[in-house]
C-alpha cells in the first residue's frame, strides 16, 4: 500500500512539474517579443543601407505601424500617449529613424523593436517618412539633370560631395541616408527652418549642430553674424559668410543671440524652376552610403 501511494505521489509530482515547465515555456515564447522590445540595446549594430523607398515597402510599414506604433503615436503618427512623429523624418533621416526603432530611448515608454530585424524596420521607417505628408517621401526628379542643376546653381562652394567642394556648408555625399526627398525640398526652399538636430549616436548627425547660427553685438557696438565653430565657457567661435573665423570673449559681448531659423544657405525659390528643383531633389535623394 505504502509503494503503490508513494508511486502515485511521485507520478503526481512528476507530471506537475512537467506541466508547469511546459506552462513556463508556453509563456515564455508567447512573450519573447515584447521582452525583447523592452530591453535597451542602444545603437543598432551594423545593417545594410536603406534600400529605396516603394509602395510595397511603406504599405508593409503601415501594417507594421499600426500593429505595433500606433497605440503610442496615434495612427496618423500626430502624437498619442507618445509625441507627434510627422516631422521625425525630417530631422531625423532613414538612418537615424532606423536606430531610434531597433534600439528605442533609454528611460523613456519607447521600447526597442530590434526583434522586427532589418527589413521591416526599414518598412517602418518607409512608412514613417510618409506620415503628414500629402505626396509621400518618393523623389520624382531626374537625378542627372539634378547633378547638372546643382553644379551651375554653385552649390559646390559650400557643400562637398566626396570630398570635392566648399567646407562652410554640411557635407552631403551620404545626405540622401540622412535626410527624406521632402526635407530636402523644404531646405532649398526654406533653408534654415528645419535645421536638425544631434542625433546622439550618429556621428553624421553632430556637425548640423555647428551650422547654428547667432548674431553677437561687440563691446565697441559692432555686430558680427555667423555660424558657431567652436565654443567654451569664455569664447565663442564663429564663421561668417566669407569663411572668417571671428573669435569672441564672450565674458565682453553686450550680447549673443541665437538665430534658429537663419542660415547662410540662399533660398532658390524662383531661382530654379519647378522641374529643376524636383532635379536637384532626386540627385541629393541619390546621394546615399555605400557599406
Amino acid at each position: 500500500m505504502y509503494n503503490v501511494a508513494r508511486g502515485e505521489m511521485e507520478m503526481t509530482w512528476k507530471f506537475s512539474w512537467h506541466g508547469a515547465t511546459l506552462v513556463l515555456a508556453c509563456v515564455f515564447l508567447a512573450t519573447a517579443p515584447f521582452a525583447a522590445a523592452q530591453v535597451p540595446t542602444g545603437q543598432a549594430p551594423p545593417h545594410k543601407a536603406h534600400p529605396p523607398a516603394t509602395p510595397q515597402s511603406i504599405a508593409q510599414g503601415k501594417m507594421i505601424f499600426d500593429g505595433t506604433c500606433a497605440v503610442c503615436h496615434g495612427v496618423d503618427g500626430g502624437g498619442a500617449n507618445g509625441p507627434n512623429i510627422q516631422g521625425a523624418a525630417r530631422t531625423m533621416g532613414p538612418e537615424g529613424l532606423y536606430n531610434r526603432v531597433w534600439g528605442g530611448v533609454i528611460g523613456s515608454g519607447m521600447p526597442n523593436f530590434s526583434y522586427l530585424g532589418e527589413d521591416k524596420i526599414w518598412d517602418v521607417v518607409d512608412y514613417v517618412g510618409t506620415l503628414g505628408q500629402a505626396t509621400g517621401a518618393a523623389a520624382t526628379g531626374d537625378p542627372q539633370k539634378g547633378k547638372e542643376a546643382y553644379q551651375s546653381s554653385g552649390c559646390a562652394s559650400c557643400h562637398s560631395i566626396d570630398g570635392r567642394g566648399g567646407d562652410s556648408g554640411p557635407d552631403l555625399s551620404d545626405i540622401g541616408s540622412e535626410r527624406s526627398a521632402s526635407f530636402l525640398r523644404d531646405e532649398l526652399l526654406n533653408p534654415g527652418a528645419n535645421k536638425p538636430n544631434g542625433e546622439p549616436g550618429l556621428p553624421s548627425r553632430a556637425a548640423y549642430g555647428g551650422y547654428r547660427m547667432y548674431r553677437v553685438t561687440l563691446a565697441n557696438g559692432k555686430v558680427a553674424t555667423g555660424t558657431r565653430v567652436n565654443e567654451s565657457s569664455f569664447s565663442l567661435q564663429l564663421r561668417d559668410a566669407h569663411g572668417n573665423i571671428i573669435s569672441v570673449d564672450k565674458l565682453k559681448a553686450r550680447s549673443i543671440e541665437e538665430l534658429p531659423n537663419e542660415s547662410f544657405m540662399p533660398s532658390y525659390k524662383g531661382k530654379l524652376s519647378e522641374a529643376q528643383l524636383n532635379d536637384v531633389v532626386a540627385y541629393l535623394a541619390s546621394l546615399e552610403v555605400r557599406r
